[in-house]
């Protein structure tokens, strides 16, 4: 009885060839937040898809510039909703270093002195992950360090603009303080569109 050579097939092989794409695809989109150039033009590019109304390199007093404010009408609350934008260069699941948590506390620092001076909410991006919403803050004694800046930042108003890369395009969403402040499929969370001011043990919230 003669037996057939045929070739061996994973079991997982049509899963293991859509990873292979999309992890093709995140190294050409990396190349998007390789620069602040760069990076600030996929904000950019992400505010007017929205048709929000924003300003660029804004005074925040002492000679220092946010990169975008963002004013723009909540069609479901009639609130006007206004923000900041700090954008920095690879923030990117592909530049692991640049993830760094000592790295990441920088930016922290300089987005909260911005929303100080703005009294404004301030989010650092554009973060390119691969996690869904929920485990870009999650707790835990072991943590990422964009779970860190997203729970630390967030009591001090700073929070995320994160890309997440998938087969469909990217899913973008805001965090700020534990929960979405914005995503695509559900708009503006009315639970965050407040700012922390906390002078206590209380905690206390200030509606935008």
């Amino acid at each position: 009885m003669q037996m057939l050579n045929t070739p061996y097939v994973h079991p997982n092989a049509a899963y293991l060839k859509r990873q292979a794409e999309l992890n093709r695809n995140r190294k050409l989109f990396a190349a998007e937040y390789e620069t602040e150039k760069t990076a600030s033009a996929l904000v950019r590019r992400f505010l007017e898809q929205q048709d929000w109304d924003y300003q660029e390199q804004v005074n925040t007093g002492a000679g220092n510039r946010i990169d975008f404010v963002v004013d723009t009408l909540d069609l479901i609350s009639g609130k006007q909703i206004k923000f900041g934008i700090e954008c920095k260069r690879r923030m990117s699941i592909h530049y692991e270093g640049d993830m760094a948590a000592t790295v990441l506390a920088d930016y922290l620092e300089q987005a909260a002195a911005y929303s100080r001076a703005l009294n404004l909410p301030v989010f650092l991006g554009p973060v390119q992950s691969n996690v869904s919403p929920s485990s870009a803050y999650i707790g835990g004694s072991n943590i990422s360090s964009l779970s860190a800046l997203n729970i630390f930042g967030g009591r001090m108003n700073v929070g995320t603009l994160v890309f997440r890369p998938t087969r469909s395009g990217d899913q973008i969403y805001m965090i700020l303080r534990g929960d979405t402040f914005w995503d695509r499929g559900r708009g503006f969370n009315p639970k965050r569109l407040n700012m922390v001011t906390s002078t206590g043990s209380k905690k206390q919230r200030t509606s935008l």
